[in-house]
């Protein structure tokens, strides 16, 4: 377990209080998996292991509650395990947010910005594992939100993807999968580019309406 120095595994900011960094390092283990559905988080046993005070921790808690990542029960944290209807909803908040960042990306983007995005995509190699292409398809779809110029957006949607299910179903993408996933990227590439901003609004609906497919599918 790292110390507290080396929270979270990401470039510390001037501005980031410690409580950020246990709330970003806290937030990814619950998004990734490796603190499941259902597991307490205490406290005590946190700070611990992060060699910080409670303060940090309590307030880190408060806000991963806020975010909809842990609820309380009898009286302790415990990470939320969502159900179908909630996940349906949020991938339908997903379909909404997602499809407008895409639109304002044509409206708004710099070449250069249109450019980064198209590179991106094409760098992604065939036959490449599961594992690694979430990593890419994540960065990939964060370029779009970003080239949409909206902070407020961009935080909504990022706070719409910190959900452990995204990361368990793309982590088990079959190769063909991933290959048509990959062809969506390229066709939403090719309606950013031509700035067709109904193109590339109803490509990205669709991408995140697949993607909930896929996740009913394996989950449930």
């Amino acid at each position: 377990m790292p110390a507290a120095q080396d929270l979270p595994a990401e470039p510390m900011h001037a501005t980031r209080t410690l409580s950020d960094n246990v709330y970003r390092w806290l937030r990814d283990q619950i998004v990734l998996g490796k603190i499941g559905p259902n597991e307490p988080l205490v406290e005590a046993v946190i700070a611990e292991k992060l060699q910080v005070s409670r303060t940090p921790i309590r307030e880190s808690l408060q806000r991963l509650a806020a975010d909809g990542l842990i609820v309380s029960h009898r009286r302790r944290w415990i990470v939320r395990q969502h159900d179908r209807d909630e996940i349906v909803a949020i991938y339908e908040v997903r379909m909404a947010l997602e499809s407008f960042a895409a639109r304002f990306a044509c409206q708004r983007a710099t070449d250069a910005e249109l450019a980064a995005i198209a590179a991106h995509c094409d760098s992604w190699s065939t036959g490449g594992p599961p594992d690694a292409f979430v990593v890419f398809n994540d960065r990939f779809h964060h370029l779009i939100v970003e080239a949409a110029h909206n902070p407020r957006l961009a935080r909504v949607i990022e706070q719409n993807h910190l959900y452990s299910f995204n990361e368990q179903v793309a982590a088990q993408y079959r190769p063909d999968e991933i290959t048509a996933s990959q062809s969506e990227h390229q066709d939403l590439v090719t309606a950013l580019r031509a700035r067709d901003a109904d193109r590339a609004a109803d490509l990205s609906r669709r991408h995140a309406e697949e993607a909930l497919g896929l996740i009913l599918t394996r989950l449930f």
